[in-house]
């Protein structure tokens, strides 16, 4: 790599990061956030001793959020589901697109991510709910949902054991709409390691449809599935690497 290039990467990669920045102290609902935490600085400490469950020490950039959020058809859903919001990148990207009047309820594990969405996401159409993915229809029956329109998924399944992600999808399969979408996100750099998780024939197990998109503006590049048509009761066995 020549120095203009180099250079011209370096640029853009400072400019991914600076955005980062700048959309962390915008507020979510329309508040000033003066004494409120800083949502990219706030993910990328708690990402330095819990990066088996943040899987990065970036939040997920506007590009990753788009794509993850552009294949539901908000027009007609009525409650959609995020796995792991974080300190809500992916989240603020869903109320932008939500009605009115549909709900979005968002499963979080750490407490620091969950305070900070509190203090920072007013909105009434936003549920939080804190706990596993592997409870998800005890959380969302405890406000009388059974069925969802669509489940966005930040989970790093790729870090989990066989047993965690089975328990996971089984859920989102169990609650998911048979004409609704799900959408999971895979470092793009996981999907090429030797002997890895191959989490495109884990979904492809599992869904009769689906459609892989590259997201190179996002720290790193990451892969987004677009999954359809839930298999039923094709959980047995777990797909080879």
């Amino acid at each position: 790599m020549d120095d203009q290039s180099f250079s011209s990467m370096k640029y853009r990669v400072l400019s991914h990061i600076e955005a980062y920045r700048n959309r962390a102290a915008e507020p979510m609902d329309g508040t000033p956030m003066r004494g409120k935490p800083n949502a990219f600085w706030l993910f990328f400490l708690e990402s330095l001793h819990s990066l088996r469950m943040t899987a990065s020490v970036f939040p997920s950039s506007r590009d990753l959020a788009s794509a993850l959020a552009q294949p539901i058809d908000f027009a007609r859903a009525a409650n959609v589901v995020e796995l792991g919001s974080g300190t809500g990148a992916v989240t603020r990207e869903i109320l932008k697109r939500l009605g009115p009047d549909t709900k979005l309820f968002a499963v979080e594990m750490i407490p620091a991510f969950i305070e900070h969405l509190e203090a920072t996401c007013r909105d009434p159409r936003l549920i939080l709910l804190a706990g596993s993915a592997t409870d998800l229809q005890t959380l969302l029956a405890q406000h009388d949902v059974r069925s969802v329109d669509a489940v966005v998924s930040s989970l790093p399944l790729a870090a989990m054991d066989d047993e965690t992600r089975l328990s996971i999808l089984q859920q989102v399969g169990a609650c998911l709409d048979p004409q609704g979408v799900m959408t999971q996100c895979q470092w793009e750099i996981s999907k090429h390691k030797p002997g890895g998780f191959n989490e495109e024939g884990f979904l492809r197990s599992l869904f009769s449809e689906v459609q892989v998109k590259r997201v190179l503006l996002n720290l790193p590049p990451t892969l987004v599935f677009t999954c359809r048509k839930w298999i039923s009761g094709n959980m047995r066995h777990f797909p080879p690497a």
